[in-house]
């Protein structure tokens, strides 16, 4: 590789080239997170007749609260034995660990195999992020990130429709076994994948990793916003009469594909927008669209609503993401993408504390709107902060 140009942010450039393999473990190991929550998450109305609510919103996102402490050490284990073998081992984990749940006999066990899955799934993904940042750079990197969220959202929006239809046959259980398909990643991993830890050119200190503390505790806030749709959203189905899993995961699942789609075309917006314009667009869709669903009169306003929602979770992760990588030091990739998956699921999990309160004392239409007008006030922040010149961002060579 060449070096840096002197003034070049420190995460721009990649030490190696990523290949087919690379790529697979990039936008399949995102799809296995997505899993994680939404395989289950039709089922959680027959989950919550057996756990009750809370319990069962807490067992759909458990995994969120560990995938925390996964992604915090993920660096270590990478530092310790390398990227190649943490993701192997962990893919093999992932298997055993989520189908596990599907066949245990109490809710302790059950509750064992999702903590499990959500550690390893913090590791997971923590590490693929930072396999990004090795292996691509300029707009092969940002395309690749949208990518990611593609893959997930697509996975999201087929695990939310299909498995709805598998809970009404099979009950909420049967969703587990899907959990297995990890292991196809695992020869991907081995072959994709150099043997060895990353280069280290930059002492590893965390000072460069939590210079990024803002963008963190961003990602933490729109987190909670963007899992309205998946957490709180059955409740607000059956409140409005919709009240068959395949019916709610249709619905919800919409808002998925819009953010596939959107998250397709992720590298070309950032061709035209900067981070902060992003962010306007994000929270405005998040804003309005969340408002909207709360007070639909008709299921054809309910679609409207995910659409406009999609819009937003869609180019969350990304435009992050690919903030942190541009300005972190390679080898502390690792470090900064496990501090950035652990703030995102940090909003996953917090999503059913804060919500749960609000919804049972004031009802679920008025924590959708409350949520939404709270985002339409950041849009109003991010705009004010550009002011009236929207710069064009130069594209990354």
């Amino acid at each position: 590789m060449t070096a840096e140009k002197e003034g070049a942010e420190p995460g721009a450039h990649a030490p190696y080239v990523g290949g087919a393999s690379v790529v697979a473990l990039a936008l399949g190991i995102p799809v296995l997170i997505s899993m994680l929550a939404l395989a289950i998450a039709p089922g959680v109305l027959q989950m919550a007749q057996e756990f009750g609510a809370l319990t069962a919103q807490l067992v759909l996102t458990v995994p969120a609260m560990v995938m925390i402490v996964g992604a915090a050490i993920s660096g270590y284990l990478s530092e310790r034995w390398g990227r190649r073998a943490v993701i192997s081992a962990c893919l093999l984990v992932y298997a055993i660990a989520g189908v596990s749940g599907g066949m245990a006999p109490s809710l302790t066990l059950l509750v064992t195999a999702r903590v499990v899955s959500g550690f390893v799934g913090g590791v997971l993904l923590t590490s693929v992020y930072a396999v990004i940042g090795e292996y691509f750079e300029g707009g092969r990197r940002e395309s690749l990130l949208g990518f990611m969220s593609t893959a997930a959202s697509i996975a999201s929006l087929g695990l939310l429709v299909v498995m709805g239809y598998v809970v009404e046959r099979f009950g909420w259980r049967a969703p587990f076994m899907l959990y297995g398909v990890s292991l196809l990643l695992i020869p991907c991993a081995l072959r994709g994948l150099h043997r060895g830890l990353s280069a280290a050119s930059v002492s590893l200190s965390w000072r460069p990793v939590l210079r990024g503390w803002t963008f963190y505790l961003l990602l933490t806030g729109y987190t909670v916003g963007m899992y309205m749709m998946v957490i709180q959203g059955p409740f607000l189905m059956a409140a409005k009469g919709f009240t068959a899993p395949s019916t709610i995961g249709q619905f919800i699942g919409l808002s998925s594909l819009v953010g596939a789609i959107c998250s397709a075309f992720y590298g070309l917006m950032r061709r035209w927008l900067g981070f902060r314009q992003m962010f306007v667009l994000i929270s405005l869709a998040i804003g309005l669209g969340l408002p909207l669903a709360a007070w639909a009169p008709s299921g054809a306003w309910v679609l409207l609503s995910m659409i406009v929602v999609g819009v937003g979770i869609g180019i969350i992760e990304p435009t992050v993401a690919s903030e942190l990588l541009l300005r972190t030091p390679e080898p502390l990739h690792d470090r900064a993408m496990g501090v950035n998956v652990a703030a995102m699921f940090l909003g996953q999990f917090l999503n059913p504390l804060l919500l749960a309160p609000v919804r049972e004392a004031y009802g679920i239409a008025f924590a959708f709107t409350a949520v939404g007008l709270a985002y339409l006030l950041a849009a109003g922040l991010f705009a004010a902060s550009i002011g009236h010149r929207w710069t064009v961002k130069p594209q990354v060579p």
